[in-house]
């Protein structure tokens, strides 16, 4: 176990924090223009990245990842605090899916929660093909499979009828 006041907060480069979060952090790096890194004797042990938010463009900035390598008490706060004094945003957006993360540290951070959405996905039994809600909506079923079936016949009833079944997850929370 590591205590955050014993450790030191450091801006790290794309290639530090893009090595350590897919490292530690079961949804890898995305794309930040912020890293901050948490040194405990000269050795990584968190890091936080932040960037433009990707789905909400009404924020300043989105709280993309935060990881750590062993019990970091009080990283989280450490960091984001940093953040908050180095950069003064506006405004922040994070997401939090809950069937992986209960959301304590966003409160923990004093996010708000805005708002909870249940996920949907469709699975094909046969083909083990996934793909999610979002996708079919953006895509349409046509441009997904390559058909031509036109605006007449719902997205919905073609997954169906190709094999697809409805998964509903545990949704996610929407922090600001």
């Amino acid at each position: 176990m590591v205590y955050a006041r014993k450790c030191i907060v450091k801006e790290i480069s794309v290639k530090e924090a893009s090595q350590f979060i897919n490292k530690y952090h079961f949804q890898n790096y995305c794309k930040d223009i912020i890293r901050l890194g948490l040194y405990f004797n000269n050795n990584l042990v968190s890091v936080m990245t932040f960037g433009a938010p990707r789905y909400n463009k009404n924020y300043k900035y989105e709280l993309l990842r935060y990881c750590s390598n062993s019990k970091v008490v009080g990283g989280p706060e450490k960091l984001f605090k940093y953040f908050i004094k180095a950069y003064k945003p506006e405004s922040i957006v994070s997401y939090c899916d809950l069937s992986k993360f209960t959301g304590y540290m966003y409160t923990n951070l004093g996010f708000s929660q805005k708002k909870v959405s249940i996920g949907k996905h469709w699975f094909n039994p046969k083909t083990k093909q996934h793909i999610t809600d979002n996708l079919l909506r953006q895509r349409g079923f046509d441009q997904l499979f390559g058909t031509s079936y036109g605006k007449n016949t719902s997205n919905e009833e073609l997954m169906k009828q190709v094999g697809f079944v409805e998964i509903y997850d545990c949704g996610q929370v929407t922090y600001i």
